[in-house]
């Protein structure tokens, strides 16, 4: 019993598969088993019936043995008593077929007295034919008449055809007797194979029984069990598993009951934070939690919501939630809010709320549809915070930021105006003393006007670079990069510094590595006023007769280091901290230059909103080197610029018939007809507002027209749109001259139109060079 059990326990453990395995293993082994033993049974049995036609086929033979003989031996009697050779034909049959019909019986007889006779009874029959034979040969001779001697065969024949017949009934008698014992091993051989099929029939009918125990028991049952157990887990109800098998099922079982520990344990769990959550959203005083039914009606009320909106949970439950809306949104946006929860799931909102007393505050809410497992509405859940005092900084930062931003427009306004108020007044000093340089050719007078042109050009500088750096700290710097080719820029930048060289004799070698790509992403006029300064700051502060190098080399794969060294006297270590700050002139003390002490910083502010920087290489006694870093870019990168065209040098004086000069600054525009009585002999036409300067255009048909911006009544780009837009005035040349230098106003003037653009004070050699380009145009 014990080992049945434990049998029983062995099977348990094994795993599903296996125990299918064996349950339909089973009852195919025992069906296999039975078809074997009916094949091996029949098998046996058709061999008993092959013995048996095997003894007939014999009796057969053996009859027809005799039968030949006994016929040819009548025929030759006939032959020899009649002389009839008719008579003859059962003997040659006879010869002719006997040696057949021993071949034939020969493999066929297995019995080894059988065979004995057989080989006895083989030379007998020759003989007997042999005997025939002489009988009939000598019948012939003897003209079928009867002597002794054929008297004496026959009577020898006889003798032998006696054996014969004894042997022949022997061998029949001995055959009768095997198939009597084959009859009788047939049939127990079938009777043998009905009891094997009915054996087999059992043993399969045993193996299903026993495989459908096995699943019953193995399976079907357990699983019924793992039914009810299911049942009782999805009620909530705690189970317990008497089971303890190792199989699928055994640890399937064995998980339920976990899991009903699990879920009892979580059910408690439950319990607690839910009371727990109770406390908590009663404790909340600083939001608003309360639960709505179906219809907006309030089901639950916490500390919170009483101390913002001033209802008790006594005097609220049961009540709408709209009475927390003003009157005039009241009988539509409680309605909105809750359509909206049901079909989005939540809702969050911002507006004013009405307390108890009438008080209002501005709310922060958030509205969330509440929904059972099965997806059906519950009701909502609202949340409301009172957020009046962060409405109110909110409020109160949006109008500082409006107030700085318009501090930031007057202050943008105010440097467009200062750099215009500046250049105004320049234009005309630089522009007249340009002019008299020009006129006047006594030495002293040419060094006074070269003192009062450097003068107004470093005021012009030191105003440049006041403004770049108030636009920079405003974050008003406006850039407008491009990818260039670094070497030809670092070139522009020498090209313009060698003139400062030459005086010092410094000398200027250029290194570019072209291998690594020398193209920088970058605005253009910034990167070069960068390098000119510090093309500049190297020469100035360099040794007389020095030597000045730039170099380029690749950092990081992503930047364009350009290292400017000169072999000056080197920086003091206690000055490197104050190197980049504005008005710092660390030389003034050693050299004589003149200098603001801001091309450094500006420098440095313009390299960091480029995406670049500047650095102090090294210094020494034997020189400095300063290392601008630029963003690098693949040489491929490179738009291709366009290649001026050389100007035409000045010439006499150009044949200019009407020029328009719309500008509203009367020296300036005394300066323009002082230039261009000198350069040709056109009528100018002075225009002080730009609306007058659109009609005296569109009446006079001028062969240039001179803009100036800042015009009292209207914008100078404006009156390009509409020269533009006009198709009298559209094919008429515009050059900008304009006090104000920024690029944006640049871009903007070339973009409505402008042939060219000029700032203020103007260069008087490049004004006139400028006339000859468009002219020639």
């Amino acid at each position: 019993m014990t080992d049945k059990a434990g049998l029983s326990l062995r099977f348990l453990d094994q795993p599903l598969a296996r125990k299918g395995v064996i349950v339909i293993a089973l009852p195919l082994i025992c069906l296999l088993i039975a078809l074997g033993s009916v094949f091996l049974a029949d098998r046996e049995s058709r061999r008993a019936e092959d013995y048996v036609r095997v003894t007939f086929a014999i009796q057969s033979d053996i009859l027809e043995l005799h039968a030949l003989l006994a016929e040819g031996a009548s025929g030759v009697r006939g032959y020899l008593l009649t002389g009839d050779a008719a008579f003859l034909a059962p003997f040659e049959k006879a010869n002719a077929e006997l040696p057949g019909v021993f071949a034939a019986m020969r493999p066929l007889i297995t019995d080894a007295e059988q065979r004995a006779r057989l080989d006895g009874m083989e030379p007998l029959v020759f003989q007997k034919l042999a005997g025939l034979n002489d009988l009939l040969e000598k019948g012939r001779e003897s003209n079928q008449s009867i002597n002794d001697d054929m008297r004496r065969t026959l009577v020898d024949n006889k003798v032998v055809l006696d054996e014969l017949r004894s042997r022949i009934q022997q061998m029949r008698e001995r055959e009768d007797a095997l198939l009597e014992e084959r009859t009788k091993q047939a049939d127990a051989i079938r009777d043998r194979a009905q009891w094997i099929t009915i054996v087999g029939a059992i043993v399969g009918l045993v193996g299903c029984v026993v495989a459908i125990i096995l699943m019953s028991n193995g399976i079907v049952r357990r699983v019924a069990s793992l039914q009810k157990t299911a049942r009782l887990l999805a009620m909530g109800q705690r189970v317990t598993s008497g089971e303890h098998a190792r199989d699928e099922l055994g640890a399937l079982s064995q998980a339920l009951q976990e899991a009903s520990l699990l879920l009892k344990q979580r059910e408690s769990a439950l319990r607690e934070s839910e009371e727990r959550f109770r406390l908590l959203v009663d404790g909340v005083h600083d939001y608003g939690i309360f639960g709505l039914d179906q219809q907006g009606r309030v089901v639950s009320w916490n500390a919170g919501a009483e101390r913002i909106k001033g209802y008790t949970a006594d005097e609220i439950i049961g009540e709408h939630f709209s009475q927390f809306y003003p009157s005039e949104v009241r009988d539509t946006l409680p309605g909105q809010e809750l359509e909206r929860a049901e079909a989005d799931g939540r809702v969050e909102d911002e507006g004013w709320r009405v307390r108890k007393d009438g008080s209002r505050f501005w709310a922060n809410v958030v509205v969330t549809a509440l929904r059972d497992e099965n997806g059906n509405p519950k009701g909502f859940s609202k949340i409301t915070r009172d957020i009046t005092d962060r409405k109110r900084n909110e409020e109160e930062l949006l109008a500082a930021r409006y107030k700085a931003e318009q501090a930031s427009e007057a202050r943008s306004a105010f440097h467009s105006r200062l750099s215009h108020e500046f250049r105004t007044p320049l234009n005309s000093i630089l522009g007249f003393a340009q002019i008299l340089e020009m006129d006047l050719n006594e030495p002293e007078t040419q060094a006074s006007l070269a003192q009062i042109l450097r003068a107004g050009r470093h005021l012009l500088s030191l105003l440049d670079d006041l403004l770049d750096l108030a636009r920079i700290d405003a974050g008003r710097m406006e850039l407008y990069i491009e990818t260039l080719d670094a070497g030809e820029i670092v070139g522009e930048a020498v090209d313009l510094a060698r003139p400062l060289a030459a005086p010092r004799k410094v000398g200027i070698v250029v290194e570019i590595d072209h291998a690594a790509g020398a193209a920088v992403t970058i605005d253009r006029r910034r990167f070069l006023q960068v390098l000119l300064n510090l093309l500049s700051n190297a020469i100035k502060f360099n040794r007389e007769g020095g030597a000045l190098r730039v170099s380029t080399r690749l950092v990081d794969g992503d930047m364009l280091a350009i290292d400017i060294h000169d072999t000056g006297f080197g920086i003091a270590p206690n000055k490197k901290e104050r190197l980049f700050q504005p008005f710092e002139r660390l030389g003034a003390d050693s050299n004589a230059t003149s200098g603001t002490g801001l091309g450094l910083a500006l420098s440095q502010h313009l390299m960091q909103a480029m995406g670049g920087r500047l650095e102090l290489g090294s210094t020494g006694t034997e020189g400095t080197t300063f290392t601008v870093f630029a963003p690098a870019a693949p040489a491929s990168s490179v738009a291709p610029r366009p290649t001026a065209e050389s100007p035409a040098p000045l010439a006499g004086k150009r044949e200019l018939d009407v020029v328009l000069c719309i500008e509203d600054n009367p020296a300036s525009l005394n300066l323009i007809e002082n230039v261009l009585s000198r350069y040709c002999s056109a009528k100018v036409i002075p225009a002080m507002l730009g609306g007058l300067g659109l009609t005296l255009a569109r009446e006079h048909r001028p062969n240039l027209i001179l803009l100036d911006i800042n015009l009292p009544d209207i914008s100078g780009l404006e009156i390009l749109k509409n020269l533009r837009a006009d198709s009298e005035t559209r094919a008429i040349p515009v050059i900008v001259i304009s006090a104000d230098a920024t690029e944006a106003t640049r871009q903007s003037a070339l973009q409505e139109g402008a042939t060219r653009f000029l700032t203020k004070p103007l260069d008087i050699r490049q004004f006139l060079q400028t006339l000859d380009e468009v002219m020639a145009q």
